[in-house]
């Protein structure tokens, strides 16, 4: 167990410290450190944030509801770290992250042979770097909520360009064409679409507002649910047609979805 944590049984959250970054756990009622519960580890979005004793999805109320749901459903602990702040999937975050899972299979009562991911925004790149990187056959179930798939649509776009740059150290004036070749390495997307048939990966449940301006569908859900299907995975996709960059806000509605697959998935 890291040095911070004196785990009990029940519900708990505590911070703690795991490759320079913040992170927390939130475990169930059900929780017992001579058990086994699954583990869910969460990617926030941009501005998103884990310190010391806080994180956003642990004090926002439609954040916090959410997160129960996915704990109703997988029977499960919630963990995230800071990841970095707006990392864009860098690789800094990636090895912030790794240090959160490896920090989780220290502590007793987790079952770190169910693992699931979950997030949106920027997060939502992290996740598939993951997945495809050093998660890889160690992921049981992902759920993305609103979330970037494509680096490249991202810096085409142009809306969120500039803090997409900084994030792999490169200046806001970088040209279009000559920062995607040099983030292409960290691109998931045209990883997911080079995947040989029959790849094994998590099964996935991609959750996206049909009016998302931020992210458009069309350019990271709907390719996303094609690449994985051709890979050979079980996805399923979801496009909401009265909604714009506001899974999270959606109250019951995600949260049914949410609670569900995770039943289903750990």
């Amino acid at each position: 167990m890291t040095p911070e944590l004196e785990l009990g049984d029940g519900e708990q959250r505590v911070f703690f410290r795991a490759g320079g970054e913040w992170c927390y756990l939130w475990t169930p009622a059900s929780f017992s450190v001579d058990g086994k519960v699954p583990v869910v580890i969460h990617h926030h979005g941009a501005r998103g944030y884990v310190r010391q004793g806080s994180a956003d999805w642990l004090e926002e109320d439609y954040k916090v509801s959410i997160l129960r749901a996915v704990m109703s459903g997988g029977g499960c602990a919630v963990a995230g770290s800071h990841a970095c702040g707006d990392h864009w999937g860098n690789p800094a975050a990636v090895e912030a992250d790794m240090a959160l899972f490896h920090a989780l299979s220290g502590i007793p009562g987790l079952d770190m042979s169910r693992v699931g991911l979950t997030g949106g925004g920027l997060g939502g790149a992290l996740i598939w770097i993951l997945v495809l990187g050093p998660l890889s056959g160690r992921v049981k179930a992902v759920a993305v909520m609103q979330a970037v798939a494509s680096l490249e649509s991202i810096i085409l776009r142009k809306r969120f360009k500039a803090p997409c740059l900084r994030a792999y150290g490169l200046p806001e004036e970088t040209p279009d064409m000559e920062a995607i070749e040099r983030i292409r390495p960290y691109d998931p997307l045209p990883r997911l679409q080079r995947l040989a048939p029959s790849t094994p990966m998590p099964r996935t449940a991609i959750y996206h507002g049909a009016r998302d301006l931020n992210i458009p569908p069309e350019d990271h859900a709907i390719p996303l649910w094609n690449a994985l299907r051709r890979a050979g995975g079980e996805a399923t996709l979801e496009l909401f047609p009265d909604v714009e960059h506001n899974v999270y806000r959606m109250g019951k509605r995600i949260e049914d979805r949410l609670e569900d697959f995770f039943r289903s998935s750990l």
